[in-house]
């Protein structure tokens, strides 16, 4: 039986990689069926046909601030959920995506017009959808060069390790290396004498402390993103049976605690302290909250799952109770009309 069992577990999870990567693929040539120019950042030439969690990509500046509408109308179109969105800078955000009939089944659309971190712009839009280069299934790609600017700019931001980068880096041909080195140098004054771990470790560092600082609050849209994430904390507090805790929390773990949510906690009872949790896009699992608590919570970050139910449909409830949350936020009660000509 056992060979059985697993052969049954793999079709499961390749019919769900095949239904995602069918999604995503879908979600672009949709977007360049309505004359939006979008472009995937890195990957993407395989169509999407492996493990897949985020894809990362860029839009042009106009599409950007109605793209929230935009991932809801192909969702609807497609069997799919609009679950979360979660603004990480004024130029970016990540949409969760699910298929309504498996929770387990889920992408995050990671989306940026302008590439920055904490106000410094790297790359702008333009810059990224300059030159971009179709790719088998439909979708474009960054042209070599424009990606290297792009993955050097992440590496940086991020604080990614030199060593780890360098082999990333070295995939790239000598010409396409070399046109990097001089964006360095002419964008941001900061010359790489050579790929190899010490030299681009001082590079990268270099460019990142130009994004150390946080930006002021004036910042256009940087005001209203962080009210947003205190009014409106994309996290969330699960209260489910005691009776069947641990495997309830076990299964919510593993749909909704990588991709829906930043973190995941499952600390046996609230405490005052753990409100920020919310703020910091947190799944928070309990097998009680007394009332005291949960009129003190935002009321749409709490949510009681229904008792007697097997745990795929509890899954199923808690899923669409997110895509609700978010229609909410959103104002999504209506599909996107947005179309600009070709």
């Amino acid at each position: 039986m056992l060979p059985q069992r697993g052969s049954a577990t793999l079709r499961l999870v390749t019919d769900s990689r095949s239904k995602a990567a069918t999604f995503v693929r879908g979600f672009f040539t949709f977007l360049e069926a309505r004359g939006l120019r979008a472009a995937v950042l890195h990957g993407g030439s395989d169509g999407f046909e492996r493990t897949l969690s985020d894809v990362d990509f860029v839009v042009d500046r106009d599409s950007f601030p109605e793209l929230a509408s935009i991932v809801h109308e192909y969702c609807r179109q497609s069997g799919w959920q609009l679950c979360q969105v979660l603004r990480h800078e004024t130029t970016a955000a990540y949409f969760v995506c699910s298929a309504t009939d498996a929770p387990s089944c889920a992408v995050a659309l990671d989306a940026c017009s302008d590439y920055q971190r904490n106000g410094s712009v790297f790359l702008t839009a333009d810059s990224l959808l300059r030159e971009r280069e179709r790719l088998p299934w439909g979708g474009f790609a960054l042209p070599p060069a424009t990606e290297l600017r792009y993955r050097f700019a992440k590496a940086a931001a991020k604080n990614k390790d030199a060593a780890e980068s360098a082999e990333e880096f070295e995939l790239y041909p000598e010409p396409v290396r070399d046109d990097c080195k001089t964006w360095l140098l002419q964008e941001w004054g900061i010359p790489l004498a050579d790929w190899i771990a010490a030299p681009l470790g001082e590079a990268l560092r270099r460019l990142r402390d130009r994004s150390n600082s946080r930006p002021s609050l004036l910042q256009r849209g940087s005001l209203r993103r962080v009210a947003s994430r205190i009014l409106q904390p994309a996290g969330m507090v699960v209260v489910t049976d005691p009776h069947e805790f641990d495997a309830i929390a076990s299964r919510l773990q593993r749909d909704f605690g990588h991709l829906y949510f930043r973190h995941y906690e499952q600390p046996g009872h609230w405490r005052f302290g753990m409100f920020k949790r919310l703020a910091r896009s947190t799944l928070v699992v309990l097998p009680q909250l007394s009332r005291p608590w949960e009129w003190l919570l935002p009321s749409d970050c709490v949510h009681r799952l229904h008792s007697g139910m097997d745990i795929d449909s509890l899954c199923i409830e808690f899923a669409n109770h997110l895509s609700r949350r978010c229609g909410r936020r959103e104002r999504l009660s209506r599909p996107s009309m947005v179309h600009r000509p070709g």
